[in-house]
């Protein structure tokens, strides 16, 4: 193998400069030991590699083909060099994350806080708002990764890993509804819904629950933002619905209560972990997805 390897080497200098004398002078090496070492290429190969010119040499087709290969080694060579070079002395980089208000509450903190362990040196861009600005950051290429409700996939995007999360309705502590084990579109009826607003609705599976008039007739006010809508709804100003994750730290707080809704009203919000079509991860990046993987599951089954 040591053999092949400096033949290879050998007959990419040979090639590259025409000649087996100027090859040899340029490696500092007999002249006859570099044609010694391409005839032996040939004959592990079994193919002539090389026409001798009465002023050089010219790489056959077989040679031509041996040469990319070559060639394509020593990149990759360099890069595995550069690489664990890197890794001796850490790893720099910047990890762009897009992503739900919500989540940035629990699971990207937990996340980030495991990664920065293995990569002290790798920082974090973060990204927060509606399903559509998040998404198009990603679309845009500004983000590496998304993590959405009810996002799709697209031609430019790929979602690699979801959870799911039910609705259910939001409200204080001491509100009739939060007695109830179950919420029916009739039981919200006698009170006042705060709303998402008009671009978070129509990003968002809750925008099927909205068409419905039972709803869409108590109104009193739209939010923006989820950590508006949930200060509305901790005021007293009515009630809301959201995923049991995009209230989870508020409940396990106190602030809020959250009581599912009865089957078959809405479907369940889907959290998806997405990053852009055709982009190749950093190695930290690729470790981030999968502590993110394993976050979302821990908390779909606490």
């Amino acid at each position: 193998m040591a053999m092949i390897r400096t033949a290879l080497l050998y007959f990419d200098q040979a090639v590259k400069d025409g000649s087996i004398r100027k090859a040899a002078d340029n490696l500092h090496v007999a002249s006859s030991a570099v044609n010694r070492q391409l005839l032996q290429l040939e004959h592990e190969l079994g193919v002539e590699l090389f026409v001798r010119l009465p002023r050089g040499i010219r790489a056959t087709a077989a040679g031509e083909a041996v040469l990319g290969y070559v060639r394509r080694w020593n990149r990759e060579a360099i890069a595995l060099k550069q690489e664990i070079g890197g890794l001796r002395g850490g790893i720099r980089g910047t990890i762009r994350i897009a992503a739900a208000e919500s989540l940035t509450e629990q699971v990207l903190p937990h996340a980030m806080s495991a990664l920065q362990v293995r990569f002290p040196l790798v920082d974090f861009s973060l990204i927060s708002g509606d399903n559509y600005r998040i998404t198009s950051e990603l679309l845009a290429k500004e983000a590496d990764i998304v993590l959405a409700y009810d996002a799709k996939a697209s031609r430019r995007a790929d979602i690699i890993y979801t959870i799911t999360s039910d609705i259910g309705v939001v409200t204080t502590l001491d509100h009739p509804l939060s007695k109830l084990d179950r919420i029916s579109l009739a039981d919200c009826a006698a009170f006042p819904i705060i709303a998402p607003g008009d671009d978070w609705l129509r990003h968002s599976g809750l925008e099927d629950l909205f068409a419905q008039d039972a709803t869409a007739r108590r109104v009193v006010a739209r939010a923006e933002r989820p950590g508006m809508l949930k200060s509305l709804v901790r005021a007293g100003l009515g009630i809301a619905f959201l995923s049991s994750l995009g209230v989870k730290q508020d409940v396990e707080e106190g602030k809020l209560a959250w009581t599912p809704m009865a089957p078959g009203i809405v479907k369940p919000s889907i959290v998806a972990l997405m990053i852009a079509r055709g982009k190749s991860p950093s190695i930290y990046t690729s470790v981030f997805i999968e502590i993110l993987k394993e976050e979302l599951r821990n908390l779909q089954e606490s």
